[in-house]
């Protein structure tokens, strides 16, 4: 997908006039970032939004002691970077670039023009911040109630729906994960993660090949999803 059509196709500027899609694409500008890159750190305010073209970036909440908890991943047609809009510093998230990845960014000060001008606009961004808090409250819930397992079944369903291909044999999520990357989503043990992950191989719900997971029953994974005791 070209860099115009990701910018026409973001949901937080539908309804905006022609002459505002033209602005977004003039101050627009397509960087390249390298894997472990940051986009915005702890404590940082921050000067642009961001729409990932190819590639990865995981949000992650971060303490001021270096505690680091994964929240979610964005890829292709994904926007982030709203709280600039804000001219508060990131307090708690970071975006940190996983793969080698194509962003636009766009100064917040143009996208804080357009909106003020085009009421529409905020009127979007709010309808996707109360999207992003009721994902964030299911998946504290998840963190809370929920076993390890079912949370790492969780995770699993979550990329096989977003970068999974079909195959022959059943899913295979096109990413190289490690299991410390997945004990972190988690919120377990790298330990656990790996007698969980074996456990599911054993009743042949799925399989690691290299760093890659194929899923060979998703009716099974999906099960294991339900709240369960330990």
């Amino acid at each position: 997908m070209n860099f115009e059509t990701v910018i026409r196709r973001c949901p937080w500027f539908n309804g905006a006039p022609e002459s505002a899609f033209e602005t977004l694409i003039e101050a627009a500008r397509l960087k390249r970032f390298d894997q472990k890159k940051y986009l915005y750190r702890l404590g940082e305010e921050g000067e642009f939004v961001y729409a990932v073209v190819s590639g990865f970036v995981r949000i992650k909440i971060s303490s001021i002691h270096g505690q680091e908890f994964a929240i979610t991943e964005f890829s292709c047609n994904a926007w982030l970077g709203e709280f600039t809009l804000t001219n508060q510093p990131a307090r708690m998230f970071e975006a940190q670039v996983l793969d080698n990845s194509s962003i636009i960014q766009i100064p917040k000060r143009v996208v804080k023009t357009l909106a003020e001008k085009h009421p529409v606009i905020y009127q979007n961004l709010f309808l996707a911040q109360a999207e992003k808090t009721l994902q964030m409250c299911e998946l504290l819930g998840g963190m809370l109630f929920y076993p390890l397992a079912a949370r790492l079944a969780g995770r699993l369903q979550w990329f096989a729906q977003h970068y999974g291909i079909q195959t022959n044999e059943g899913i295979l999520i096109d990413k190289k994960m490690t299991q410390q990357e997945l004990a972190e989503l988690a919120r377990g043990s790298r330990q656990r993660v790996n007698k969980i992950v074996k456990e599911f191989e054993d009743e042949d719900i799925l399989i690691l090949t290299g760093q890659k997971y194929l899923i060979k029953n998703m009716r099974a994974l999906k099960a294991k999803t339900q709240f369960k005791n330990e």
